[in-house]
């Protein structure tokens, strides 16, 4: 792949590429009311450690051995929708909107009956979460309970986060043609063997990502398109916090005050506070810093497309930037990954902002090292070097995205046609690259020192595999959360 597009044609492709982050969901909770097992370390704050416990096969999903082979499958791919890519193609920083703190705490898990969260755990010392099931309205003895119809075929798995021994998953749950009839889902799960613990209806639809930070886990979410394909400044999406001893969630920062939805989420554990990419409009997403501690919000004026995504490196305490801004009135740009800590903002690349046109998709830091997957909405590469802006890049699929797990890189091409593989630091090269077991692996994290959990977008599976050469160590069926059809008289 070329290092230098023309930038031109690099921004025209914005409108041209969907990522697979979108999706819609609204109303209830699904799955079995499960009664939540003590985790006391549920939320420590060394989210690094991992269970080592051996790991049982599924007795309802198996699937063979995935190959160790090192060669790179070379195939096309492609995860996107019209309304997912929405999530990755945004710019321009604005300053967020400070309206009445009330609204962001206003719990809108009770806007309809279905969205009812039922408790049934009883230790408070448990890893605390509500799992609102649907079950079939109540029949006479005479009628026959009919089964349950899903509106999808995926539940949309979008983001893992471990904390102690406990992994922490959020589900879109949109329907296929990415309408919206439920709110999101969070699952929680044992770490080293995936049992299902509890789950928690989320306040709000589209979750984009859950973190843990101060003992407390938050979820961002993007919420509902509008008919332009924008998502409002209002109460229907933004920053929830989990209440896992009530098993409820609400919101914490709404879109009202943010200026619009949260495609992206990370947090500064050690100082307690959270940075969101934030959805104005198309071709506008700012970059909102918020004490964790108040809900203070301050917006960083340095960036206008923050589409490129985010991330924050606890080992130099530095937040992560990728920008993709474009004028299209003066040609002007602001393309590339760029660093912010105490208030500085420097460039990563050598080249000068303007010139540099390596569009970040996909930022991961090892060891204050940035790893940047660079995409121009057709061709798309690996930079282990992104500092050197004459560096080589290493050729994947266009869409594919980084993941940082006990100190090693991963990358995984997503579409229907999926890879995952461990990434050589030293030149790019895939150490391993194995054949994924499902549609468009989104997350990875670490499940002990030899395995990882990978979260499957396009497919109802969470994976246990083994880091050490991609096989699969357990499968986990997610059907169950899938989004369920809902009569049009039954909407709200």
């Amino acid at each position: 792949m070329n290092r230098k597009i023309l930038s031109l044609l690099t921004v025209a492709s914005f409108a041209l590429f969907m990522s697979a982050c979108g999706g819609d969901d609204k109303k209830n909770g699904v799955g079995p009311e499960v009664t939540c097992e003590d985790t006391e370390n549920c939320l420590d704050e060394d989210d690094d450690a991992a269970s080592s416990s051996s790991v049982k096969s599924s007795s309802s999903s198996k699937k063979d051995n995935k190959s160790s082979s090192s060669v790179k499958e070379d195939k096309d791919k492609s995860s996107s929708s019209a309304k997912e890519d929405k999530d990755e193609d945004k710019s321009s920083s604005s300053e967020a909107k400070d309206d009445d703190k009330s609204s962001d705490s206003k719990d809108e898990s009770s806007s309809s009956a279905e969205e009812t969260a039922d408790s049934s755990s009883s230790s408070e010392e448990a890893v605390d979460s509500s799992s609102s099931s649907e079950e079939p309205a109540e029949s006479s003895s005479s009628e026959e309970v009919k089964p349950v119809e899903y509106a999808n075929t995926t539940p949309n798995l979008a983001d893992l986060e471990v904390s102690g021994d406990t992994l922490f998953a959020v589900f879109q749950r949109q329907n296929s043609d990415y309408s919206i009839t439920h709110n999101g889902l969070l699952a929680m799960y044992k770490l080293s063997d995936g049992t299902l613990l509890d789950t928690i209806q989320l306040a709000t639809q589209n979750p984009s990502a859950v973190k843990v930070a101060g003992g407390n886990v938050y979820v961002a979410t993007a919420g509902a398109y509008d008919a332009f394909y924008n998502l409002p400044a209002d109460n229907k999406r933004g920053i929830e916090k989990v209440d896992l001893k009530k098993k409820t969630s609400s919101l914490f920062i709404s879109a009202t005050r943010l200026g619009g939805g949260v495609q992206d989420f990370v947090v500064d554990k050690k100082n307690n506070k959270g940075y969101a990419t934030v959805y104005y409009g198309y071709g506008s997403v700012a970059v909102a810093e918020i004490d964790l501690a108040t809900g203070t919000i301050m917006t960083l004026p340095d960036f206008a497309d923050a589409s490129g995504s985010l991330e924050f490196d606890e080992s130099t305490s530095t937040l992560y930037v990728g920008d993709r801004f474009m004028d299209w009135e003066t040609g002007d740009m602001h393309i590339g990954v760029f660093a912010y800590k105490n208030g500085t903002l420097t460039a990563v690349s050598d080249a000068e902002p303007d010139e540099e046109i390596r569009m970040p998709y996909s930022i991961k830091a090892i060891n204050g090292v940035p790893y940047v997957f660079v995409s121009d909405y057709y061709t798309g590469a690996l930079y282990v070097d992104y500092a050197d802006s004459e560096s080589d890049g290493t050729d994947f699929n266009q869409d594919s995205k980084l993941a940082a797990v006990n100190g090693e890189l991963f990358l995984m091409e997503r579409g229907d046609a999926a890879t995952i593989a461990k990434i050589n630091t030293a030149d790019g090269s895939a150490t391993w690259q194995s054949i994924a077991s499902g549609k468009n692996p989104y997350d990875m994290v670490a499940a002990s020192a030899t395995t990882a959990w990978v979260a499957y977008y396009g497919t109802p599976t969470l994976e246990l595999i083994s880091t050490s050469n991609g096989s699969s160590v357990k499968l986990i069926d997610t059907k169950e959360f899938c989004a369920v059809k809902v009569d049009a008289t039954d909407e709200d």
